[in-house]
């Protein structure tokens, strides 16, 4: 009896011992998906994680839900083969085409997942686009993933396109090429990633400026506005102080409630009423564009509110964080 009850004893201990380190490797070793997916972007529905895995500046997820693929960077959604994806893409990229003089020459800054390079190739008269990210394995996914090629329609191997793995502030600064559009589509600074404030400094907008052909625009991507609109007030009040023309603009989303905020900066003054679709898209219709460029008043900045990001200070991390901790 007594050896029966120690062999049950023993058992116990090493199902909880085990059941012990489950739970630890789950929750913070190895096995953990905090790292991967922050619990606020976990999706509502059930999903699979078809891959997770460190890169040398971030990690990255790949998560199905239902028949979508999600990429996230250190726990963030970062894109996505979603419909919502495609109204983005068209915006951050449509304006800027539409207002520039001429778009011959495009650069994208941020450009791993390929959706928006996919989107500048609509239009016959691009002779290159450069599409800079600072991480080769998003970049190689972008370019060999199936269902990330299939959604951005294979425009990573473009002929017309070149990949380049560096960090986009150093790419510009070492670069000798000029360009008629440049698009700036990366998150925002966070604790995980504070060096993100210098591709927003004035320093590198200065830079971006020289490397504008006559008449070249910027497009900046400026987050989720309707929880922060003062970090679009600061990235505009920073593009103007270089002596841009800025108009800002948004792009709401109904399905998600999401209202994405952009600036617009131009080296000629430009008004709304000058942009004009140049090709024709599934969502960005003359219609929708006119509401793009028409800001809501929550957006509107009256006051004149907003600080200078320069390469010394985190005026937008700050931001973020202070929204975090709301």
């Amino acid at each position: 009896m007594d050896e029966l009850m120690w062999l049950t004893v023993g058992a116990a201990a090493v199902f909880i011992i085990e059941a012990g380190v489950y739970f630890y490797w789950i929750t913070w070793g190895n096995g953990s998906l905090k790292p991967y997916i922050n619990d606020s972007q976990r999706p509502h529905q059930t999903f699979k994680v078809l891959q997770k895995f460190k890169t040398s500046t971030q990690k990255i997820a790949l998560v199905e839900v239902g028949e979508e693929v999600w990429v996230y960077s250190n726990g963030e959604i970062m894109f996505g083969t979603k419909q919502d994806e495609n109204e983005y893409a068209e915006v951050i990229v449509h304006v800027p085409m539409a207002a520039a003089k001429d778009a011959k020459r495009i650069l994208i800054i941020g450009g791993g997942g390929g959706i928006s390079v996919r989107e500048a190739l609509h239009y016959e008269n691009v002779e290159e686009i450069i599409a800079v990210d600072i991480d080769a394995e998003m970049m190689d996914l972008g370019k060999r993933y199936d269902r990330l090629v299939s959604f951005n329609k294979g425009a990573l191997n473009h002929h017309k396109v070149s990949t380049v793995i560096q960090d986009g502030r150093t790419y510009v600064e070492k670069s000798l090429d000029t360009w008629d559009v440049i698009i700036v589509d990366i998150p925002e600074p966070t604790e995980r990633c504070p060096s993100l404030c210098g591709l927003f400094s004035l320093e590198f907008y200065h830079e971006l400026k020289e490397h504008l052909n006559p008449g070249g625009v910027l497009s900046i991507a400026c987050s989720t506005v309707n929880l922060m609109p003062e970090y679009m007030w600061s990235i505009e009040k920073t593009l103007k102080e270089c002596g841009l023309f800025t108009i800002p603009f948004h792009n709401f989303s109904n399905k998600t409630g999401v209202d994405w905020g952009y600036i617009l900066a131009s080296t000629l003054p430009l008004e709304p009423d000058d942009i004009q679709l140049k090709v024709t898209t599934p969502f960005l219709t003359e219609g929708r564009l006119r509401d793009v460029l028409e800001l809501p008043y929550y957006l509107k900045n009256f006051e004149n509110k907003g600080d200078i990001q320069t390469d010394q200070n985190s005026v937008l991390l700050d931001i973020v964080r202070r929204e975090l901790n709301n």
